[in-house]
Order: C-alpha cells, then sequence, then structure tokens
C-alpha cells in the first residue's frame, strides 16, 4: 500500500474515505476487477461502477468485487458521469478509466490538492501515449490553454478528482469523450484547477477512442467553448478570417480600376460583403463579450 503523504508536509489532506472512485466502464472484463483490488490495496473502499450495458462478463467481475455497480442512463462516457454523482456521498469524487491504464497510487497525488481547487487533473506520462496521440493531445491542450488562458496539462485525461458539490453544478451536455474538455470548461468557471503527473500504461482489452473522428470532435467541441467562454478571441479570429481576405479583394479590385481601367464588380460586392459581415462579427464580439463579463461577476458574488 502507498504511503500516503505526512500531514504537516500537506496538512488537511483528504483521507481515501472522503472520496469515491468512479469507474466508468463498458466491457472492461480484462481489467476491471485488476483495477478494483489495486484500488482497495491502496486503502479506496468508496468504489462505484457504473456500466454502459456490457455484453461480456463486466459486472459480474465487479458484482463478485462487492462494489456498488450502477447501470447508466444517459448516453457515453458523459452519460456514466452524470449517473454517478446521482449516487456519490463523499465529498470528494475521482474519475478514472476502468482499462487498467491508471494508478490508483496515484489518486494520493490528487488528494493532496483537493482542498485549493476544484478539479485536480493526472497530467498522464507521455512515454505510455503513442506518437499520434501526443500529437493530437497537445494540439488540443495547446488550443484549450489559448481559449480559457490556463493550462490545465492534460485536458483529455481519463483520472481526475472534484469536489462532489461542485461537480453536481455542471451542465454536462455533451455525449462523447469531449466530456472531460466540458468538465474542465466548467470547473474554471468555479474555481481554480492544477494538475498533477501521473503515470500511463498500455490498456487492457478493445480502445474504444477513434483517434481522427473523436479527435475532430473534441478540436470542434473546443471551438464551440471558445464562442461561449472567450467571445474576443473566437470573433477575432472570424473577423480576421473574413476582413482580411475581403480588403486584399477589394484593394486589388480598387487598382485593377485606377490602373486599369477595369472594374470587377463581382470581386467588389464579394469583397464588400466579407468586410460587412466581418464588422458584423465585431458587433457581436462586443456584446458577447459584455454578456460574459457580466456572468463571471455574478459567479463571483455566488461563490
Amino acid at each position: 500500500m502507498t504511503v500516503q503523504s505526512n500531514d504537516y508536509l500537506n496538512p488537511g489532506t483528504p483521507s481515501p474515505n472522503d472520496i469515491t472512485v468512479v469507474l466508468a466502464a463498458l466491457n472492461e472484463e480484462e481489467a476491471i476487477g485488476e483495477v478494483i483490488d489495486k484500488l482497495r490495496e491502496e486503502g479506496f473502499e468508496n468504489i462505484i461502477v457504473i456500466d454502459g450495458y456490457s455484453t461480456d462478463g463486466t459486472i459480474n467481475i465487479a458484482v463478485s468485487k462487492k462494489v456498488k455497480v450502477i447501470q447508466q442512463h444517459w448516453e457515453g462516457k458523459a452519460g456514466a458521469i452524470k449517473t454517478a454523482l446521482d449516487y456519490v456521498l463523499t465529498p470528494y469524487v475521482v474519475f478514472m478509466d476502468a482499462d487498467g491504464t491508471y494508478s490508483p497510487s496515484d489518486i494520493y497525488k490528487l488528494l493532496i490538492h483537493a482542498k485549493k481547487y476544484v478539479e485536480v487533473i493526472g497530467k498522464r506520462d507521455r512515454d505510455g501515449i503513442s506518437r499520434l496521440h501526443k500529437i493530437g493531445n497537445s494540439l488540443i491542450n495547446k488550443l484549450f490553454s489559448l481559449v480559457f488562458s490556463t493550462d490545465v496539462g492534460d485536458v483529455l485525461s481519463g483520472m481526475y478528482l472534484i469536489k462532489t458539490d461542485v461537480a453536481r453544478q455542471f451542465s454536462l451536455n455533451s455525449k462523447s469523450f469531449e466530456i472531460e474538455v466540458e468538465i474542465a470548461s466548467q470547473a474554471l468557471q468555479r474555481g481554480k484547477v492544477t494538475y498533477v503527473p501521473i503515470r500511463y500504461g498500455k490498456r487492457k482489452g478493445r480502445a474504444k477512442l477513434s483517434s481522427y473522428k473523436d479527435g475532430l470532435k473534441i478540436l470542434l467541441y473546443i471551438l464551440k467553448m471558445a464562442k461561449d467562454q472567450n467571445p474576443v478571441l473566437f470573433y477575432s479570429i472570424l473577423v480576421t478570417s473574413l476582413v482580411l481576405p475581403g480588403s486584399l479583394l477589394l484593394g486589388y479590385t480598387i487598382l485593377e480600376y485606377m490602373l486599369h481601367g477595369i472594374f470587377h464588380s463581382g470581386y467588389a460586392l464579394i469583397a464588400v460583403t466579407l468586410i460587412l459581415i466581418g464588422m458584423q462579427g465585431l458587433t457581436t464580439m462586443g456584446i458577447s463579450s459584455m454578456i460574459k463579463r457580466l456572468e463571471y461577476s455574478i459567479s463571483k458574488e455566488k461563490r
């Protein structure tokens, strides 16, 4: 069993009894039994398995280990997380993939910082991630940091700790692997988020993440969040992408007319249209920015 942090170094660190470990599982018979055993070896007894209607032996194994097993409602991984929050009774909850890639002993690293942060994310060791996923994760993390002006380390990590009362305030609408992005973005609206280094191993069983399809969905979701959470950045990009080419095209049209007496009416119409749409984006950016500042002010007063 891992030795917990000395209390004189980290006073007030929650104990294993203060957290519930949630394992979202779908056809994880190859790993789930070992994961539960290792959690108990580390002193974590509050374990809930949220099953997504597995067709293998996942449920039987979890039941044999005498942990609480709940079959989820709603869809996908997000549905498993929302279902779990209906049953968690402890002040903190740790979400952890049930595929054997994460080490239960690393939960202690999350616990050390639980008092001061609304979410503590486990930043995975990059040695355990494939080259393709390293590139994708790096791109997604950089985009997330740009949108939210905060580095959360590894926004797609499948192991993270959240204060239960904060997690219940989330409005989770995603249905797939972008759920971690949604959780981190909403956690940042309610307090500080940090990360700690953790180990990451090879999964047992068949992978459910589609590198290209799910990666694109996550990127598009972050862009959607940018519009909602950082309208200045989003509309600045939109305005630039319209006004800049519109201005260049209009300049070319004017130059052609002045030098050669040729007026490209079609080019001129396109250019003016792009510029006008871009200017409307500036107005929308200003209004959205004011609304967002008002939301932040109200949120601060409630905390």
